[in-house]
């Protein structure tokens, strides 16, 4: 007996590694946000062909991607019934690889085999038993700096949207948390080092109206001047600092520059 299941829907585009060569992962990070594995979506469909013409980092020209994108729209997602899902799309090496999650994986891979039947691409079916959603959680999904990478993408995204000239440098303001003052004071010593001015360090106090006697922690706010198209690595080194020192890392935010 199939099961209805809400899919959320929250696709993102972020570039890692596989194997040690470039990759590119257009995921679903919706399914991530839900209580995974979902029920009797047990087995995992892959669906891998080769690229014609891939560029030199393995990764598809524009011609062939929007080809790609042409035979995903028409093609394969209209096969899909409320027992299948896409899960994410990996673009590799020369080779181009889509990750689906079915309760009927019988039933839905000989139709996407069949998909390609009149196109110029030989597809390579596997389905695997994955009743533990571990090719997602554990391979596709993106782990904490390729996610901070996909949440600076956003805000750069903004930034263009706004008008703003994102390769001008201008200060950044960095937001980290933590339990107790000495973890605070250990993430000051490593943010220095790292050429940052202490904005503001201290205890939070609760909010009127919130519970006084409430221990909040303790916000350390920083700032450096970049530019935001290279903000990637200032981030990546705050989470490091952060994972150093029992902290959270937040995020950061600037000013427009036009």
């Amino acid at each position: 007996m199939t099961q209805k299941t809400e899919i959320p829907e929250n696709w993102a585009v972020y570039i890692g590694r596989v194997e040690d060569k470039p990759a590119v992962f257009r995921l679903n990070l919706g399914l991530g946000e839900t209580d995974l594995p979902l029920p009797q979506f047990t087995h995992c469909v892959r669906v891998n062909i080769v690229l014609k013409n891939p560029d030199e980092h393995g990764f598809s020209s524009d011609q062939e991607r929007e080809l790609l994108y042409d035979i995903e729209d028409t093609r394969l997602m209209p096969l899909l019934k409320e027992t299948d899902l896409l899960a994410g799309v990996l673009t590799f090496d020369g080779a181009v690889t889509w990750y689906f999650y079915s309760q009927n994986a019988a039933a839905l891979a000989p139709s996407l085999e069949e998909a390609f039947n009149t196109s110029n691409y030989t597809p390579e079916v596997e389905v695997a038993n994955d009743p533990e959603w571990k090719t997602y959680t554990e391979f596709l999904y993106p782990n904490i700096y390729e996610h901070q990478s996909i949440k600076n993408s956003a805000v750069r995204h903004h930034c263009e949207q706004s008008g703003d000239h994102t390769d001008q440098e201008r200060p950044i303001d960095h937001w980290l948390y933590f339990n107790t003052e000495k973890d605070m004071a250990e993430a000051i010593d490593k943010v220095k080092a790292l050429g940052y001015e202490i904005q503001e360090s201290g205890k939070i106090e609760p909010e009127e109206g919130d519970d006084p006697n409430e221990d909040l922690g303790y916000q350390l706010i920083i700032t450096k001047v970049n530019t935001i198209e290279a903000i990637d690595p200032d981030t990546w080194d705050l989470i490091d600092v952060a994972l150093d020192t029992n902290g959270q890392y937040d995020g950061w935010e600037t000013v427009l520059v036009k």
